[in-house]
């Protein structure tokens, strides 16, 4: 949509402004009911100065000064004109300022005033001089060219909300388009991983001629961690926390990476520092359970990771409490992006 600068629409009224000051000028000069003409005059500027103020919707107060300015040139500027003589001459400026006033009020978005005004002036006329004043002072074209240009506002905006409702349409389409590509991306990336994590073992298992043994047995478990590891951890793995967790699973270690969705935001340039501090703070630990998992995405924290071990005391005493000592307790704050 094409926006019309301020100072441009502000010049337009100004010049219709001149233009039907001039003419009240000239009909006070001839003498023509000077008085009641200076005063209607003197209202138009108020009004005029109003609606010129400022941009943006006019406040109730100015909105009660223009319409009653406005209220009052028909009645001013009417006095001391004949309807037939002086129908076609200078003396219907006023008609030109009310006209002027109406657009300024549709302009600064107070159009029931605008209405009331130019119905005001229609009813006025019709009063004072029949259906022929209304012609002969061109009270009816000015309605009918403000009546055209209201309309043909009113279908330019709805345009615009129905374009506007359009283009958000077509970026929620776009969105979802781009959520479906990254989706089957992802998981044709998953796929090829498990098939290419899967693939020795699998190997190892149809050739095999004896059946599996107990190492072959473990090194199925380890593949299934594994596996799942890529399908729940997502982006809690690179290749040296890959490497610590298989790792601590080969001594024995419970080993949970959970990614919950929370450092989906994060850029992987920015992640991958932060999963080498993982990588390096569970390196050498010998604790029998430890979980890496996000934190909420509301949260300050990006990665938690915990490290707990059976009591020793308690395992040499045979004592089962249930309670576990933690060895290590690590929250890595959430960068801050740019």
């Amino acid at each position: 949509m094409i926006v019309v600068p301020r100072w441009f629409s502000a010049g337009i009224a100004s010049a219709v402004a001149a233009y039907t000051a001039a003419y009240a000028i000239l009909w006070i000069a001839i003498g023509r009911s000077p008085l009641t003409n200076l005063i209607a005059l003197g209202l138009f500027g108020i009004a005029f100065g109003l609606c010129i103020a400022r941009a943006g919707r006019a406040s109730l107060p100015s909105t009660a000064v223009i319409l009653g300015c406005g209220l009052s040139l028909p009645l001013l500027g009417s006095a001391g004109l004949d309807p037939v003589r002086d129908s076609y001459s200078s003396g219907a400026w006023y008609v030109s300022g009310v006209s002027c006033l109406v657009v300024m009020l549709l302009w600064r978005r107070r159009a029931a005033a605008a209405w009331v005004l130019l119905a005001a002036l229609l009813v006025h006329t019709f009063a004072w001089g029949g259906l022929d004043a209304l012609n002969g002072f061109g009270v009816v074209a000015a309605a009918l060219l403000i009546t055209v240009m209201a309309a043909g506002g009113w279908a330019v905006a709805r345009t615009e909300h129905h374009l506007s409702s359009f283009s958000v349409a077509e970026l929620e389409t776009l969105e979802w388009e781009a959520a479906q590509a990254a989706y089957h991306t992802e998981r044709q990336v998953r796929l090829a991983t498990t098939a290419r994590l899967a693939s020795g073992m699998l190997q190892r298992i149809a050739t095999a001629e004896r059946g599996l043994t107990d190492q072959d047995r473990f090194e199925c478990r380890l593949l299934e961690q594994t596996i799942r590891d890529e399908i729940r951890g997502r982006r809690l793995l690179n290749d040296a926390v890959r490497e610590q967790v298989i790792a601590h699973r080969r001594r024995g270690a419970l080993v949970q990476v959970n990614d919950d969705g929370g450092v989906d935001d994060i850029p992987v340039a920015v992640l991958d520092p932060l999963l080498e501090r993982v990588a390096a703070a569970i390196d050498g630990l010998v604790s029998d359970r430890i979980i890496i998992r996000t934190a909420p995405r509301d949260s300050d924290k990006a990665i938690t990771v915990v490290a707990m071990s059976s009591d020793p005391v308690a395992a040499a005493l045979g004592i089962d409490d249930g309670e576990e000592q933690v060895d290590l307790w690590l929250e890595l704050d959430r960068p801050v992006l740019a």
